[in-house]
């Protein structure tokens, strides 16, 4: 497990990143519309397509920077120039730590929102995230890297490739299927992983939770209760709907 002053260390440029990430998310998402009419019909700011990306972008931020004044409070500044004098190891190992947060945010933002459901595009960035760094440690942070990169490069090739149309043509929720069978995958190589300790049992069931618990609330307030459209509504946000127009049918 890394250092305590090392950790903090660590933490100042992870979160810098990521307030710079959110910020260029906001700045995209301020090229959106907020108002506009169609059909003669003045759409409200709620239901514009910018207001999912805004509150993804601040939230970014702000979490971002509560780790960044968190670090410098206990002393990261001091850490990260101590790290930065160092070379070899440490270098290698900040960069796994660098690329761990670099390939599931590019490829949840440029790959896999616009072609897989939305609900287990975020589960499975979540649970890879959320497992590799709340377990901290070195050797679990670099094979499941791998292990997730290799996951990635395969759903890159398939859409490439123009497999994801065939075989959605085949039935319409292929890709999706073929995610949830990624992120079950990737469930058992993590717990494989981190071995048999009951803490580290715990905080892999810990991250299983905020995994599913996030999009579980996300996909019904922006979907049904500011009826927000989601970059892509495969099986499983389709099948939230027709369980919530069922219940409305039966209730009306």
């Amino acid at each position: 497990m890394m250092e305590k002053p090392k950790l903090r260390g660590a933490d100042v440029v992870t979160s810098v990143i990521l307030i710079a990430f959110g910020g260029w998310v906001l700045w995209q998402a301020f090229h959106m519309p907020m108002k506009d009419s169609f059909g003669g019909v003045m759409n409200v700011w709620y239901v514009s397509p910018a207001l999912l990306p805004i509150i993804i972008g601040a939230g970014i931020i702000a979490l971002a920077a509560s780790i960044l004044v968190h670090a410098l409070k206990e002393g990261g500044a001091a850490a990260l120039r101590e790290m930065l004098r160092g070379t070899g190891r440490r270098g290698a190992e900040g960069a796994i730590r660098f690329a761990a947060i670099l390939v599931p945010l590019f490829s949840l933002v440029f790959m896999n929102l616009q072609r897989i459901d939305f609900f287990l595009c975020v589960m499975l960035y979540l649970y890879f995230t959320i497992a590799v760094f709340y377990l901290d440690d070195r050797r679990v942070l670099r094979r499941t890297l791998v292990f997730y990169s290799a996951e990635m490069l395969l759903l890159l090739l398939l859409f490439l490739l123009g497999l994801d149309a065939r075989l959605n043509a085949l039935f319409r929720y292929s890709v999706d299927v073929l995610a949830l069978v990624l992120f079950i995958a990737l469930v058992v190589f993590v717990r494989i992983q981190a071995g048999r300790e009951p803490v580290r049992r715990r905080m892999l069931r810990h991250a299983m939770v905020m995994s599913v618990a996030a999009p579980l609330v996300l996909v019904p307030v922006f979907r049904f209760l500011l009826r927000v459209p989601l970059p892509t509504e495969g099986g499983i946000v389709n099948l939230m709907s027709l369980l919530v127009y069922t219940l409305r049918h039966l209730g009306g």
